[in-house]
């Protein structure tokens, strides 16, 4: 009886001996590369997002970039286009109306007479008048200018003062001596409203 309680004892410590030299080690061994596999694949998978969260920014800057670029283009085409509709609308309907008007109204000798009136009675009153040259619209009739200006005007004017411009209606006063010319001509009351119609015009357009 003793005996075999002495090969139960061998066995026990033989079996202790391989759990101590083989078992637990292997145990803490596969413990601990777990706990470093769980490590990586943690550090593997925040890398993962960072790269994620970095690809996705880099990807928004991007489209923001062509959307940006997208609406300056498209913004500057619109512009362009409504530049060409303005010019187009301006060339062909607005520009020959309003001087065809203005021709028919400057067409008119008394009209044109007593507008040469009221700009040598203001020049009188400045002080201006000097040494004045009266050029006319090539297609007014001189002779008859000269006999519906006032008297007054007709006398501020030197002899052989009127002469004929190149303009088919309209006239041209200089102070000749004081460097001073006064244009009132279809074209340039055209271009003067032009200029102010424009920016509403373009104002119009663009809203």
């Amino acid at each position: 009886m003793q005996q075999h309680a002495s090969g139960d004892e061998r066995l026990a410590a033989i079996c202790q001996v391989v759990r101590n030299e083989t078992l637990d080690p292997a145990l803490k061994e596969a413990e601990e590369i777990r706990i470093e596999a769980e490590r990586e694949a943690s550090t593997i998978k925040e890398n993962a997002r960072k790269e994620a969260e970095h690809i996705l920014h880099e990807a928004r800057k991007e489209r923001e970039t062509q959307q940006a670029s997208f609406s300056s283009a498209l913004e500057q085409a619109t512009r362009q286009a409504l530049d060409v509709i303005r010019q187009q609308i301006e060339q062909e309907l607005f520009s020959p109306q309003l001087t065809a008007l203005l021709e028919e109204e400057f067409s008119n000798e008394k009209k044109s007479a007593q507008l040469l009136d009221l700009i040598i009675e203001n020049l009188q009153k400045e002080g201006l008048e000097g040494n004045l040259g009266v050029w006319l619209g090539n297609r007014l009739a001189k002779e008859r200018i000269a006999k519906e200006i006032a008297k007054s005007s007709l006398k501020a004017i030197p002899k052989d003062g009127i002469s004929v411009s190149d303009h088919s209606y309209g006239l041209i006063v200089k102070v000749v001596d004081k460097h001073i010319s006064i244009e009132i001509t279809p074209e340039s009351i055209r271009d003067l409203i032009a200029g102010f119609l424009r920016s509403e015009f373009r104002s119009l357009l663009y809203t």
